[in-house]
């Protein structure tokens, strides 16, 4: 394997060996890896500035939850009424079929 070097500036150079340093890493591994990551996820480390991986999940966290909670009251609860009104009204429509057909029985019946 082939080695290059990039030029990069003093502060950036002591970030990464201190970002190398608190993962166990050697600052050519940890690069690296860096691409990969970066690759593998489509991040744009541009588009980040400033916020860190668990705040954007956050973000993205509430905007899943409020979706979820939008879906569940314009959709599941209103559904979930109408079953409750429909079980109701099917009860009592069974209630008067039932009704219904004990008076014809008892109509049907031979009298003595």
């Amino acid at each position: 394997m082939r080695k290059k070097s990039i030029i990069i500036n003093e502060r950036s150079h002591r970030e990464l060996k201190k970002l190398a340093r608190e993962y166990n890493r050697n600052i050519g591994t940890f690069t690296e890896e860096m691409i990969l990551y970066f690759q593998k996820t489509g991040t744009d480390p541009q588009a980040i500035k400033g916020k860190n991986a668990t705040e954007m999940i956050k973000v993205i966290d509430r905007r899943i939850v409020s979706f979820f909670k939008t879906q569940e009251s314009e959709i599941l609860y209103p559904i979930h009424n109408q079953l409750l009104k429909n079980g109701e009204r099917t009860e009592t429509l069974f209630r008067k079929l039932i009704e219904q057909l004990n008076t014809v029985f008892d109509r049907m019946k031979p009298r003595s």
